[in-house]
């Protein structure tokens, strides 16, 4: 239709122009006042007609052919969008599906974790204790009798207890989340267990839920506790710190916890803690939306910083 329309208007103002030409060259050629000159007015309107014609045209044409590319631009920005939002969609279909198989390795992991940490402690735990007794035992009755016998004794009874100290701060690191206790009380209790372990005092601030708010999730609550045991195994084992401060922030659309240190950290920046057993964590902290950030400053100590998305019932508003 356009390039018909093209072409009748081509012709059209090709048809006026040569008529224009023609008249002009007749009235330069008729007299003046002649009887010609009637006709010759005429056909000079006739001509201004089709040149205004033809202008109409013109600028129809050229109507039509902004309302055809700007239909065309329309269709295929449709056709983008769409293509868009189905691949929007099939992306957030893969991230449920990798989101899903991360929980339930995680959850795999735990209940090895669990049952690995129930078998040391039952079996292993309870023989240390019986050698304990024994040793402690044969420390009272060789008091005064066999002198060397009762200073090896004591010796052994004071590994033993490092040994078992040890022992219980393993449990601890492995021991999942317990289900049905709230994640305020396993951290509080996490961290005394880690202040008994190593000596290391701690300070704890947990933010209170909102009113009405139904609490976060199975999945976040275990991935805040996770990490924190990581983390203060790192602190236990490589930090040389003295104490540590953690925070539990609840508020806005994310959730926080915060761990800080003033362990040991080398002149060139780098943290005496690996974090290690932080790093391995990464995966499961990408499915749910989480950050994480580790700092340190020499002369401040090390901070560690866990960011998730928080569930709706604790947005504010």
């Amino acid at each position: 239709m356009t390039t018909a329309l093209a072409r009748t208007t081509g012709s059209i103002l090709a048809l006026a122009i040569l008529l224009a030409c023609m008249l002009g060259a007749l009235g330069a050629m008729a007299p003046e006042g002649g009887a010609g000159a009637p006709g010759l007015g005429m056909l000079a309107t006739i001509l201004s007609l089709l040149g205004a014609g033809g202008a109409v045209c013109l600028l129809l044409r050229r109507v039509i052919d902004a309302d055809d590319c700007a239909r065309e631009i329309g269709t295929r920005l449709a056709r983008e969008s769409t293509a868009r939002q189905q691949l929007e969609n099939m992306l957030a279909e893969t991230q449920a599906v990798l989101s899903r198989v991360v929980r339930q390795q995680e959850n795999a992991r735990d209940g090895e974790r669990g049952r690995i940490a129930h078998e040391i402690r039952d079996e292993l735990g309870q023989m240390l204790l019986s050698l304990r007794i024994e040793l402690s035992l044969l420390q009272v009755s060789s008091n005064g009798i066999h002198p060397a016998v009762h200073q090896k004794s004591t010796a052994m009874i004071v590994t033993l207890d490092l040994a078992l100290r040890s022992l219980r701060a393993v449990v601890s690191q492995l021991r999942p989340l317990p289900p049905g206790e709230g994640l305020d009380a396993a951290l509080a209790r996490l961290l005394a267990e880690f202040t008994d372990n190593s000596g290391i005092a701690h300070y704890f601030d947990a933010a209170p839920l909102p009113v009405g708010a139904p609490g976060t999730g199975p999945d976040e609550d275990a991935l805040l506790y996770r990490v924190l045991q990581e983390a203060l195994a790192d602190v236990a084992r490589q930090a040389s710190a003295t104490e540590v401060h953690v925070c539990l922030g609840r508020g806005g659309e994310r959730l926080s916890l915060r761990l800080d240190d003033n362990g040991v950290v080398a002149p060139d920046g780098r943290s005496m803690a690996c974090g290690c057993g932080i790093e391995s964590l990464r995966e499961r902290i990408d499915a749910l939306g989480g950050q994480l950030r580790m700092s340190n400053t020499p002369g401040a100590g090390n901070a560690l910083l866990l960011s998730l998305p928080a569930p709706r019932g604790l947005v504010a508003g």
